[in-house]
């Protein structure tokens, strides 16, 4: 590691204000562990890319001369990392520790949403919620060269910024531009769940929404536009060519080493697996069954979610920012099943939806333990307005 890789480390290290890492012991105790974790998760990634290579090496080593093109996605990642490397240099292992910053200010950025929720409900931070943040997928795809860690931020901007997007507007506006840089269909769905959002906020005046949603229509409009320059031969606006382009991406995927199993499946088992696999009896090795303890968790939060579903539709229609991240997460989940073939590589892109799918984890948790507290203190209040009438009263 070189001072490059130094300069990774400090801008994790910056993030320590934002995290409000001074408020209490544990607080602090928090976000050390989440910045050992994730160095931990990168230094472990480039162990792992070392013994078993993968695109991460092309990003560096740029093997099939992608430097001097244009274009966004995976050739601006070539670029931005062949640019750093023609001024700056640094090693394999220090692009690892500089991308691994803007996945743990993407960890930083969820972790305030979980607060800003409990401030709004005026409740104690909840520390088993803070748990959720050590998902080991969280951290291993977010540390590594390549489009995750970028995404992870933009994408947690976004839902950050939703919760007051009043006000916080060029937040969401910078996490829409990160992730137009690195996966421009992802700052689409932002977008137009943006859209949907705001066109169903019935607590905010007409004037103010017919605003907004002009100025998200322009941004889908314009955004639109770079994800058909993006993928070549697609048009948005021909629902024949976007069929098209699913089943070939699908195709090619299904074609290119992915689990062979899911060729042909259905929707409903494309979707089972990218959200479950894989899940213990199709693991492989270790990364394979920790991922399948990650899977259980993620089985476990989106069961309860549907199983409690009257309560997850109020938090949806609650406010803006649960809106956002349900229509978010829903809109992105039904993409990736659609197109996506390859357990490993399910594993990696689910991780942009999961700021979403957390937050609104986080602000359902809220609900539940705000709506139990209010429930006590109801019998409390009658247990003392009327002593009396409880059986077993002695008095005093």
């Amino acid at each position: 590691m070189t001072a490059f890789g130094l300069l990774g480390i400090l801008l994790s290290l910056a993030g320590f204000h934002f995290a409000r890492a001074t408020e209490s012991r544990s607080r602090m105790t928090l976000f050390v562990l989440l910045l050992l974790a994730h160095i931990g998760a990168s230094v472990a990634y480039y162990l792992y890319a070392q013994e078993f290579g993968g695109d991460v090496a092309m990003y560096y080593n740029d093997p099939y001369q992608i430097q001097g093109a244009s274009g966004l996605s995976t050739v601006f990642v070539v670029n931005l990392v062949q640019t750093l490397k023609s001024y700056f240099g640094g090693s394999f292992l220090d692009y690892f520790l500089l991308f691994q910053a803007m996945g743990f200010w993407g960890l930083l950025f969820v972790m305030r949403a979980f607060d800003d929720i409990h401030e709004e409900l005026a409740q104690p931070n909840s520390r088993y919620v803070y748990l959720l943040l050590f998902l080991p997928g969280l951290h291993f795809w977010t540390s590594a060269i390549g489009k995750d860690a970028p995404l992870f931020l933009g994408v947690a901007m976004c839902v950050w910024a939703a919760f007051r997007i009043q006000t916080r507007y060029l937040i969401f506006a910078a996490g829409v531009a990160v992730s137009l840089l690195f996966r421009p269909h992802i700052a689409l769905i932002a977008l137009i769940a943006l859209a949907v959002t705001v066109l169903f906020a019935r607590n905010t005046s007409l004037w103010i929404r017919g605003a907004l949603l002009a100025i998200v229509l322009v941004g889908v409009g314009t955004v639109a536009g770079l994800v058909q320059n993006s993928f070549y031969g697609l048009n948005l606006s021909n629902t024949d060519s976007v069929t098209e382009f699913i089943e070939t991406k699908s195709s090619v995927s299904e074609e290119s080493g992915g689990d062979m199993s899911i060729i042909g499946a259905s929707f409903p088992v494309k979707l089972f697996s990218l959200l479950f696999r894989p899940f213990f009896v199709d693991a492989n090795g270790l990364l394979g069954y920790i991922a399948s303890l990650e899977n259980v968790v993620l089985l476990v939060i989106i069961g309860s979610l549907i199983w409690r579903f009257g309560t997850s539709l109020a938090v949806a229609r609650a406010a803006m920012f649960t809106r956002f991240s349900a229509f978010f997460f829903v809109m992105l989940t039904i993409l990736l099943a659609l197109v996506n073939y390859n357990v490993g590589l399910g594993l990696r892109q689910k991780m942009m939806m999961m700021p979403a799918l957390l937050v609104f984890t986080a602000a359902m948790l809220a609900v539940r333990r705000a709506r139990l507290q209010a429930v006590y203190a109801q019998a409390a209040a009658a247990y003392a307005n009327a002593p009396a009438r409880v059986p077993g009263y002695r008095g005093g």
